[in-house]
């Protein structure tokens, strides 16, 4: 049974017909507070707001996002599964009831309190893809702690800095886990003073309890870190109940979901897609969500679709760096398997190809599944962009926007131009963030008919499968090898990630060698960052493209490495003496092989 709206003029829970979208959509602009009063109500409340907006959202509001997630479905529906989880190996699987779910929860925070935690306070997870990772988070929702998720291949050093910057006075983790059949340390990354609480060491009493600290308006839920084009990565804020109204919405209209269905989403807890539509989404709205903390391709290519048959998957999340890897392998690893208990796909994470677009609604859901490509950032909190839920779609084409959400394109990047529940509250030591009239998302986008296209970043940060990391990030780990005098990294595109790294190398001798060179760089780059972190290709070059006042000419370096024949910005270059060098570095880069699996 599908999962009924609230009634009212405009048909908001259809997201499949153009006519009834474009009625609705214009609605919601025109007064988007009475949209999103529609959906307040999807709420358990101990104080109901009078409004959706105001001066702020949800003014006056009091509610939990714990409560809201496990407590009540625990009273409803106690023995229903709400997190199934798949491990490393085939036959590794746990099954959390929503009831072994709050008891989970509340020892967790029980734990949490013992240390001294309380409502505000910053506690970092830098856990594996288990449900206790899930369960940790709730926990911090629960006691009104500010959960800092930091993902498990992150360097001891990034590690560091993120929990730093957050004065978190906790972190949760474990000592090691197994992944691709191999065992990754985990707490020896933790090199800062802080309160270690390891889930592998603690022993949790059956009768600890904790009461609800219940949330206003304005309390915040999570601060998650991403990349900009700045050499450090933000700490983007997220307040607790506007945020839980918008990804509950989204996840209920856009991907037309029903009581009993079973979600499976790929990504990890460690990004924002792991935050609203593996976590809080899903368990929100009282389903049963499918995670897996293994390789795709580990022991064989078919782990996914193994699990969708076992778990009888109704919907399947991913990113495109997944599917374009998995279309690699013979289509047998797919059809030994029935997937016909799917309805709906959805990519995230970065612009699908039309081939992988094509390979993914052919092969995987037989053509019968519409593809949801949504397109949305760690700032917006949910989901911004989605085609229409139908067959009838574009491939490639990132959709048209949410309902109370207005976009526009302004000289070649996507603008939202009005505030709405998801946005984020602020970015940590920077509150003047989101306070200004347009919110500047960085990827450039263009309309095709009434659908955008996203095109990319047009800032200085490269979306490596899905993931964003700063050139200047780069730059920064490169810039400690005593050997390297000058260095300038730009995105390239990748079949397979969408984009890599292509880092051009000055190097303080002329007569270095290359190999140890390279070895230093891909040390440096995921000891600073992290194992998913290296440029994939070095050019060494004598000198950089610079102005008259020494700065280098990134554009021009970018247009070189992608191939453009008449690049821009040659005018202002002071040097032009070294392009040609340049160009025949680029020409014959040194190539660094992937050693880094699939995120």
């Amino acid at each position: 049974m599908a999962i009924k709206p609230g009634h009212h003029e405009y048909d908001y829970s259809s997201w499949e017909d153009e006519k009834i979208y474009e009625k609705a959509y214009k609605a919601s602009l025109k007064n988007p507070s009475e949209f999103w009063n529609k959906y307040v109500d999807d709420i358990s409340w101990k104080r109901k707001p009078q409004t959706s907006y105001s001066n702020k959202w949800l003014d006056g509001g009091v509610s939990n996002v714990c409560y809201n997630c496990v407590d009540r479905h625990a009273l409803s529906t106690p023995d229903k599964p709400a997190i199934i989880w798949h491990g490393d190996e085939y036959g590794e699987r746990r099954e959390i009831s929503y009831e072994a779910l709050r008891k989970m929860v509340q020892k967790i925070a029980a734990i949490l309190k013992s240390y001294g935690v309380k409502k505000g306070d910053v506690v970092g997870i830098y856990l594996p893809m288990i449900p206790e990772a899930i369960a940790s988070m709730l926990a911090c929702a629960r006691i009104g702690a500010i959960h800092l998720v930091v993902f498990a291949g992150f360097s001891s050093e990034a590690l560091k800095y993120r929990l730093t910057k957050s004065n978190a006075k906790a972190i949760i983790t474990v000592n090691s886990f197994k992944r691709g059949g191999k065992r990754i340390d985990l707490q020896q990354n933790i090199i800062c003073n802080i309160n270690i609480i390891n889930l592998d060491d603690v022993t949790i009493s059956d009768n600890m309890n904790t009461d609800i600290e219940w949330q206003n308006s304005d309390d915040d839920l999570f601060v998650l870190y991403t990349s900009g084009s700045s050499g450090k990565p933000k700490g983007v804020l997220h307040s607790a109940l506007p945020y839980m109204l918008y990804v509950a919405t989204t996840f209920k209209i856009i991907f037309g979901i029903r009581i009993d269905d079973v979600y499976f989403c790929t990504s990890d807890i460690g990004w924002i897609t792991g935050h609203s539509y593996i976590t809080y989404a899903p368990l929100f709205h009282g389903l049963t969500t499918v995670i897996f903390s293994g390789s795709p391709t580990y022991p064989n290519a078919d782990r996914y679709w193994q699990i969708i048959e076992q778990e009888k998957v109704s919907i399947f999340y991913t990113a495109p760096t997944a599917i374009r890897s998995l279309q690699m392998f013979n289509k047998k690893f797919v059809k030994k398997h029935d997937l016909s208990s799917l309805r709906v796909l959805g990519s995230v994470g970065e612009p699908i190809n039309k081939s992988a677009w094509k390979w993914y609604f052919e092969t995987v859901g037989n053509k019968r599944c519409p593809i949801m490509d949504t397109w949305w950032q760690t700032e917006t909190g949910g989901i911004i962009l989605a085609p229409l839920r139908n067959l009838n779609q574009n491939p490639g084409l990132a959709g048209k926007p949410f309902f109370g959400v207005e976009i526009d394109i302004i000289d070649g990047e996507l603008v939202i131009k009005n505030k709405f529940p998801g946005l984020c509250k602020s970015i940590i030591s920077d509150n003047s963030y989101t306070s200004n009239a347009f919110y500047n998302t960085g990827d450039g986008a263009v309309y095709e008919g009434s659908d955008i296209k996203i095109k990319g970043r047009m800032d200085d940060v490269i979306n490596i499968s899905g993931h964003r990391l700063g050139t200047a990030e780069f730059e920064c780990a490169i810039n400690k090898i005593d050997e390297v005098k000058e260095v300038a990294v730009v995105a390239v595109p990748d079949e397979l990630k969408g984009q890599t790294a292509f880092a051009y190398i000055v190097p303080i001798v002329s007569n270095i060698d290359p190999e140890i060179l390279v070895k230093k760089i891909i040390n440096s780059t995921r000891a600073t960052i992290g194992s998913i972190a290296k440029p994939d290709y070095i050019a060494i070059v004598p000198d950089l493209p610079k102005t008259r006042s020494g700065k280098i000419v990134r554009k021009l370096l970018r247009d070189i490495a992608n191939g453009i024949e008449t690049p821009s910005e040659l005018h202002s270059v002071v040097n032009p003496e070294v392009i040609e060098d340049v160009k025949s570095s680029v020409n014959n880069p040194i190539f660094c092989p992937d050693m880094c699996k699939l995120p």
